[in-house]
């Protein structure tokens, strides 16, 4: 069991385990009473839980169905009842007319290319930045106009690339903490609408 900021989550071993990104992201959460929330990536449900504390609806989304299995049991566990948990890749499961006040996502950004579900929560391949590329491509199409994406980037991402990314969609963003590890800085960034 692990415990952070007053919740309790089960791990599984065939599910990213919260770590340093998780938990700077959770402490960093943007989330405003009756928000609807979209955690993608959901892993074990950190960001879920943690979000549907003021949120009125959060929907976590997983490409591994262990991961959503351990999501609904830390929802029981810390009596969240406005978790929705669906299984697919980013945003292929979400209803394309649903929009949401905020997008939630702790990617795979190291640059390494790993197969397997749980290698996928890591593995953000070239750069550490494909995935992070097809998030930002796509997550415009579902904020809500005035609506927010929260994500944890690194270092070993180069910046000035990830920065670059999300001016070619059409996101502002800002830098809302950063944490320097041993080996690493890890990020978290805000992105709207422009």
């Amino acid at each position: 069991m692990l415990y952070f900021r007053g919740y309790s989550f089960k791990t599984h071993p065939k599910v990213y385990e919260p770590a340093e990104d998780s938990f700077l992201l959770a402490d960093n959460l943007i989330v405003n009473e009756g928000d609807r929330v979209l955690d993608v990536g959901t892993g074990v449900g950190i960001m879920a839980v943690v979000a549907s504390e003021k949120a009125s609806r959060v929907v976590a989304v997983d490409v591994n169905p262990k991961a959503l299995e351990i999501t609904k049991e830390n929802a029981d566990i810390n009596n969240c009842w406005n978790i929705e948990t669906l299984e697919g890749d980013l945003f292929t499961d979400i209803n394309p007319e649903e929009r949401f006040d905020l997008i939630a996502f702790n990617p795979p950004y190291l640059p390494v290319m790993e197969g397997g579900l749980l290698g996928r929560s890591w593995s953000g391949g070239v750069g550490g930045r494909e995935v992070i590329k097809r998030f930002l491509a796509a997550v415009g199409g579902f904020l809500k106009p005035d609506g927010m994406l929260q994500i944890v980037v690194s270092s070993v991402n180069d910046p000035e690339a990830v920065r670059q990314e999300f001016r070619r969609n059409d996101l502002i963003l800002d830098i809302v903490a950063e944490k320097r590890m041993f080996f690493e800085t890890l990020y978290v960034l805000k992105g709207s609408l422009q």
